[in-house]
């Protein structure tokens, strides 16, 4: 953790600054620690490993306590994720928020003093903001991911890790220019509510970038209830082990190179007429089996993981995000819908 850190942070029940205790630093970097906030009498959160730990401990809720073991699961066994995904999703990323690419979003990014990364994982989007921008950016997860980030990317001058929940952040309102929060709120317990949170942090006439899972069609729908009521039950290795045999079907099923063809519309079951690949149709139409020839086979299975295991993944419909934006006085700039969700890149509050 760099001491500089300590002067961005808030206690996330009050607000006050919290204050640096006991430090330990080694190569410039404060490895030990504590953070104690200067209004709430004994309240305090540890620096383990470099890392502020800002968490509500015995007090997290049960769905986000689950939430954190699942992810930090992943991200333990999938620590060379962002690597090896790292070129696809941040291509992904610019298509949909509407970057022709990485030259147009260093422009976007330019004169920024501040950009929250909320769900970080293990790193790649804080990492991508950080080498874009002059901009201090911090990158939280409640999930054990931010290790790995730390240790790859602490050396970052301008990029910080702490392990925060994003409902529960440790920052003051109107921090930031940009909070960007792309495929994780819908993890959270109540989607809405967590945007909610989020729209808080962003300065007036600042931005905020999000990315919720889209509502598919009635079979994928039931398929989706009905797995996940006993995968999000299932240990990890049981998920594991089914994530690894739902990742082989679809493995076998892109490698037989099958097209399908949907004569007309069909608007009932969410299909559209034209033609689509095997994979992509079960995929899409029926249950989730993804496979991307482009990640190796462990990546593949995660992606499938991160889709079962977690308690929370909630789908939500183009109007309801839209209905979220207005209510919160989010100005869409840009709006991107594709198969698997909707992304929203848009201004707040004042100068909107």
């Amino acid at each position: 953790m760099k001491e500089v850190l300590v002067n961005h942070l808030a206690c996330p029940s009050c607000l006050s600054p919290l204050a640096l205790a006991d430090p330990r630093r080694q190569g410039g970097e404060i490895v030990e620690g504590r953070l104690c906030c200067r209004q709430c009498r004994g309240v305090e959160f540890p620096i383990r490993g470099g890392i502020p730990r800002v968490l509500k401990g015995a007090d997290v809720e049960a769905t986000k306590a689950l939430t954190q073991a699942s992810f930090s699961e992943k991200w333990k066994r999938a620590r060379h994720y962002r690597q090896i995904a790292g070129g696809f999703y941040t291509q992904w990323f610019l298509d949909r928020y509407g970057f022709a690419d990485r030259a147009a979003l260093e422009v976007f990014l330019r004169g920024m003093s501040a950009i929250l990364d909320a769900g970080t994982g293990t790193g790649r989007d804080t990492e991508m903001y950080a080498t874009a921008s002059e901009a201090q950016v911090f990158g939280i997860d409640l999930s054990l991911g931010v290790e790995h980030a730390y240790a790859d990317l602490g050396r970052l001058g301008n990029a910080h890790f702490l392990q925060a929940d994003l409902t529960w952040p440790p920052f003051r309102d109107g921090s930031f220019d940009l909070v960007s929060c792309d495929q994780v709120i819908h993890h959270t317990p109540d989607t809405r509510a967590s945007l909610a949170r989020l729209v808080r942090l962003v300065r007036p006439g600042g931005w905020i970038a999000f990315y919720v899972y889209r509502r598919k069609g009635p079979i994928r729908e039931f398929c989706d209830d009905y797995l996940r009521a006993q995968t999000t039950r299932m240990s990890e290795e049981a998920c594991l082990e089914f994530s690894r045999q739902i990742t082989a079907l679809g493995r076998s099923l892109a490698e037989m190179k099958v097209t399908v063809t949907i004569p007309e519309d069909i608007p009932l079951l969410g299909l559209t007429a034209g033609q689509v690949d095997l994979q992509r149709f079960f995929h899409w139409h029926a249950f989730k089996c993804f496979w991307n020839p482009a990640f190796d086979w462990d990546t593949n299975v995660m992606v499938n993981f991160d889709w079962y295991h977690p308690t929370d993944a909630h789908r939500h419909t183009p109007d309801e995000v839209r209905a979220w934006c207005r209510d919160l006085g989010i100005v869409i700039r840009h709006w991107s819908e594709v198969e698997a969700g909707i992304s929203v890149l848009g201004q707040v509050g004042r100068g909107a």
